[in-house]
């Protein structure tokens, strides 16, 4: 069960055991001088199995101090943080925690119910391997306010009883006791520490956490990506920007629109990313190797809350992925099935599905050239004053080609095979030789300020494909049959 989920369930039970005890404890109570002591007097007749059942431990969780327990997986101290009110373990102090998981320990170790009396460690025919207590399975000590202390001790689970049903032990007390223990005593760091990876990352200046995450600046690395692959967030509202509409666009290693649906998914991923659970607390350089994390598969860089976080990850595998944040020394895995993108992050679901993507008010002017083809296309505009509009500025468009007035709406058409440039593959090998057809693209008003004319070249590497290079970068290929056609529509226009 997800401990999330688990705690509003504990919530309950917690609510529902200690009214039950209570009233138990009221229906039994005796009279005694010290409120500390145990509230039931068992008599020596009480040790035959099945005769009774009653109140084990009765303090008032007021009074303690602090409660020490080990278990196979770790050893914890806890106690109550005056300055927060919470109870804490000082193993995990400085760490996001799960305080509710905490206070089930804290609260289970001052009152106790037995449900049966099997036996005593007097008994001439006594075997501690027969209740678990030769490797006792819990060891708790605690201690009160007064300077008293108590202990008691779990061996292993009862037969014929519920799974969190255990033979156990009073310090001072020789009887044999079944009692039920609530399986947070036997939880290690991966229970008690929170599944939130960046509670760090969310906290304000005063220590609340945010629930309005913003993600900013992303940079990808690792082996999908030859070179850290930079992606901005893309806040402008001017139509005529290659970029507009976008809600990030890449600005290394090459300027590129960033396909919708994977900007979404990347962000979401990065907002609301939890662990389903932690895997090491302080992982040794071995352990960092044996998790895949020593040389991470991928690195995601990223601005959380203005925050700069870096998060390693290990090569996704049988459904599992591991990841560390840089400064911090905890493991967290990862389900890939819970994952949006994070998992399967390479620059092909990155970049937009079409080799050229280019916004048609954007352009300025267009060039295409070929051994055949010579194609230089003019655009300009004037604002229409006339237009109705409440933001926006309208104008009107006129083209040329090669000195010669052309059909604007026969430039759409270009325009619209242009950006219709499928790719075919990624990850090509730079070209040699001389590029067979060059593409030069202008931009009006921002774009043109911000980006100089962009320069793309085609070179054939088969008789089916053409390498797409974009700022001297090759990126990937493209089908010749577009190749073609777009030269025809060029040279017809």
């Amino acid at each position: 069960m997800n401990k999330k989920k688990r705690n509003l369930l504990l919530l309950v039970l917690a609510t529902v055991a200690v009214g039950g005890l209570f009233w138990f404890i009221a229906a039994t109570e005796q009279t005694d001088s010290d409120p500390h002591e145990h509230e039931y007097t068992v008599t020596e007749s009480d040790t035959d199995a099945g005769r009774e059942s009653g109140v084990l431990l009765n303090y008032s969780a007021d009074d303690l101090k602090s409660v020490t327990f080990s278990n196979d997986k770790a050893k914890y101290t806890a106690y109550v943080n005056q300055k927060s009110g919470e109870v804490s373990f000082k193993e995990l102090e400085g760490y996001s925690v799960n305080t509710k998981f905490m206070e089930t320990v804290w609260f289970g170790s001052v009152q106790m119910i037995y449900q049966d009396i099997v036996g005593s460690t007097k008994d001439k025919d006594y075997n501690p391997k027969h209740y678990g207590f030769d490797k006792p399975s819990l060891n708790v000590k605690a201690a009160l306010k007064n300077g008293k202390t108590y202990s008691f001790q779990a061996g292993s689970k009862t037969p014929g009883y519920e799974n969190d049903v255990y033979y156990l032990t009073v310090g001072g007390d020789s009887r044999i006791y079944v009692c039920t223990l609530d399986s947070a005593f036997f939880m290690g760091d991966s229970y008690y520490l929170s599944d939130d990876i960046f509670s760090d990352y969310d906290k304000g200046n005063d220590g609340k956490q945010k629930s309005d995450i913003k993600i900013g600046e992303i940079t990808l690395s690792g082996e999908q990506f030859r070179q850290p692959l930079t992606m901005k967030p893309n806040t402008t509202a001017d139509m005529t920007s290659p970029f507009y509409g976008y809600a990030y666009k890449v600005t290394a290693p090459i300027n590129w629109q960033v396909r919708a649906s994977a900007a979404s998914m990347l962000v979401y991923d990065l907002q609301y990313l939890m662990a389903d659970d932690v895997a090491v607390l302080k992982p040794t350089a071995k352990q960092l190797k044996s998790y895949g994390l020593s040389s991470p598969y991928l690195t995601v860089s990223f601005k959380r809350n203005g925050k700069n976080c870096i998060m390693y990850c290990s090569r996704p595998k049988s459904e599992k992925m591991y990841v560390i944040l840089k400064g911090h020394d905890i493991i967290y895995q990862l389900n890939t099935n819970s994952l949006s993108i994070l998992h399967q992050l390479t620059p092909e679901n990155i970049y937009s599905i079409n080799a050229i993507s280019v916004t048609l008010e954007a352009l300025s002017g267009l060039k295409i050239a070929s051994a055949n083809v010579n194609c230089d296309i003019a655009v300009k505009r004037k604002e229409n004053k006339n237009a109705v509009a409440e933001d926006d500025v309208i104008y009107t468009y006129s083209v040329t080609k090669n000195g010669e007035d052309k059909k604007y709406s026969s430039f759409t058409k270009l325009i619209k095979q242009l950006g219709g440039s499928s790719i075919t593959h990624w990850n090509v090998k730079k070209p040699t030789g001389k590029p067979s057809v060059t593409i030069t693209l202008s931009f009006f008003d921002e774009a043109k300020q911000k980006h100089k004319p962009e320069i793309i070249r085609l070179y054939p590497t088969s008789e089916r494909e053409y390498a797409v290079v974009r700022e001297g970068l090759p990126v990937n290929t493209v089908s010749a049959t577009w190749v073609k056609q777009l030269l025809s529509d060029a040279e017809e226009f």
